[in-house]
């Protein structure tokens, strides 16, 4: 697995939300009871089950501080369009419900300081949540089954009193017996907890919303999106996705409304990317892949020529190949789930383009990213934040929440181009361009396209052979070489017989060396006469027991390595009998 880049997904854009639920009074390490009570939360969860997040903490737990609420946004100006930290924030640390847990039965002879205690630490979590609106509730262990309700005179006073000092509504108050039936209390349990949540994220949309009235297109162009994209979220935390795909859509068509210029073009193109995701695989969520191809072609209709800088050309390569290595994941995913593809259009397409983009990202670094050696890594280093991770996605580190489009300080800003422009030397961009181009192989075996899948065999066998890999490209030209043979296609065998033939230059491999030789002589050739006369003469040095002479553009470290290996060959003179098969190809 190769370690993230800043060109792939957070993982909470690319997971399904759910509503975030703590349980707080539970000591599932010490106490049997607890434990077996978050296991029946936690284990093994069928499909079946609602789509709630669970997560143990202690009562006094610090969930993050809310900010105070704005009651106007007239001077206010935004510095970016999403905070990076805000979709985890709702996944992972503001819980929708926060439930206290507390051992209690109604005949408990200790009941006034048991129900005092009770009311203190329900609201030690409401001071802990100060200003959000997390619902809470209180579980009551019990030993006993309770009776059918109405029965039980002295539970219902007592719970009615118990609300009354926790400040609950009887709405939030439950109660759990610890008896042979507990998942199936549970289940009930859980269901009511999906409704508090769901309320929860309603309320939150209701107050996203609410800021619209006070916003101004002019300065406030940003915060549209902004406030489109977290309903959005809001509404799949809430699991109302089709609500979520219709603000998706809105908060998309916004982005593309911002003035984009230069020095904004990276976040609005990364912000574009992310929704344009969401949009998509709610799509094939909502089983309507030809809804989720369209979105994806007017996404990348609309993207690719918002090159940015033409310094930084190789980082909208790196962005458009990410695009579609994602919609070919998204398309992959749906069809294990059920959904049926077709020879023309299948996720095989979408790989091959996202590497078709990795390619040209390798062409536009090997240009961009020339310097010289004596070039140094700028220090301090521009791409350095305070805390480790920007404020706002697609910002720049030496400039973040800087919105002018004139750019203050023209040095950071070429310290900053040349940092991102070293970094990328450094990146393996062939293992990149195999490894996409091999899901598409995969994918155009699976459909039953083999002209498709041989072309992008001897892609990867090029890429290969410009990686240094000479052993991985011959055997993946080998593949290829014999159905091009046996179609006819003499240019296109040709080419890739010149390519073999380097690579066993270069690893010394005499018998191959032998017999591609004898093929690129031979009438199906579609060299020239000179490069055949070339050919001819290594060929009859090789027989000699001489070194042949290297082949034309090959990497100068790589032939000297040869000339050695073809030394060693000659002075050793070994085994010098062999046999080839000639049947296979084109008599000479």
């Amino acid at each position: 697995m190769t370690p993230p880049t800043h060109w792939d997904f957070p993982v909470e854009l690319c997971c399904r939300p759910m509503a975030f639920v703590t349980l707080t009074g539970l000591d599932v390490v010490y106490n049997a009871v607890h434990r077996a009570v978050w296991d029946a939360f936690c284990a093994n969860r069928r499909a079946d089950r609602v789509p709630i997040s669970f997560k143990v903490l202690p009562g006094d737990h610090e969930y993050p501080k809310c900010r105070t609420k704005r009651t106007s946004y007239e001077w206010y100006i935004p510095k970016g369009i999403l905070k990076t930290g805000w979709m985890n924030k709702h996944l992972n640390l503001v819980p929708a419900l926060v439930v206290v847990f507390y051992e209690l039965d109604w005949d408990e002879p200790q009941w006034k300081e048991k129900q005092l205690e009770c009311a203190t630490r329900v609201e030690i979590v409401r001071q802990s949540l100060q200003g959000r609106n997390t619902k809470v509730a209180v579980v009551l262990i019990q030993k006993k089954t309770p009776l059918p309700p109405g029965e039980d005179v002295i539970a219902s006073e007592r719970a009615a009193a118990l609300c009354n000092a926790c400040d609950l509504s009887g709405k939030s108050l439950f109660v759990l017996p610890h008896t042979d039936h507990l998942v199936g209390y549970i289940i009930r349990l859980e269901n009511a907890f999906y409704e508090h949540a769901q309320t929860y994220y309603y309320t939150e949309i209701r107050r996203v919303k609410s800021h619209k009235e006070f916003l101004n297109k002019t300065t406030h162009q940003l915060l549209f999106v902004r406030h489109q994209f977290k309903i959005a979220f809001f509404s799949e935390l809430k699991q109302d996705t089709q609500n979520a795909l219709k603000n998706y859509r809105t908060a998309y068509n916004l982005v593309h409304e911002l003035r984009a210029h230069e020095t904004n073009m990276l976040e609005i193109k990364t912000m574009a990317g992310f929704i344009n995701y969401k949009i998509c695989r709610l799509c094939f969520q909502h089983n309507t892949p030809l809804d989720a191809i369209a979105q994806f072609r007017k996404h990348i209709d609309l993207c690719k020529k918002k090159i940015g800088s033409a310094e930084l050309a190789f980082e909208h390569a790196a962005w458009m190949s990410k695009q579609f290595q994602a919609f070919g994941d998204l398309f992959d995913e749906a069809i294990k789930l059920g959904l049926t593809a077709i020879q023309t259009q299948n996720p095989g397409f979408y790989y091959q383009q996202a590497a078709y983009y990795a390619q040209e990202r390798k062409q536009l670094a090997s240009v961009l990213c020339n310097h010289d050696s004596s070039v140094t890594y700028p220090n301090p280093d521009p791409l350095e934040t305070q805390t480790g991770v920007l404020d706002f996605y697609g910002q720049r580190p030496w400039r973040q929440g800087i919105l002018s489009f004139d750019l203050s300080d023209p040095e950071k800003e070429k310290m900053g181009i040349l940092s991102l422009q070293l970094k990328e030397k450094n990146v393996l961009h062939s293992e990149l361009i195999i490894t996409l181009l091999s899901n598409a192989v995969a994918q155009f075996k699976k459909y039953k396209c083999p002209r498709m899948k041989s072309h992008l065999m001897i892609q990867m066998g090029e890429e290969y052979y410009y990686a240094k890999d000479y052993a991985k490209a011959l055997k993946l030209l080998d593949y290829v070489m014999c159905e091009y043979r046996s179609e006819g296609w003499w240019t296109l065998l040709t080419s890739i017989l010149t390519t073999a033939l380097k690579c066993s230059y270069l690893m010394a491999q005499l018998k191959d060396y032998i017999t591609y030789s004898l093929e690129l002589l031979g009438r199906a050739s579609t060299l020239k006469e000179d490069q055949k006369s070339r050919i001819e003469k290594n060929l009859i040095k090789v027989l000699m027991n001489e070194s042949p002479d290297p082949e034309p553009d090959c990497d100068s470290a790589a032939v000297k390595t040869s000339q050695k290996l073809w030394a060693d060959r000659v002075s050793l003179a070994g085994s010098n009998i062999f046999t080839i098969e000639v049947q296979d190809f084109i008599p000479f």
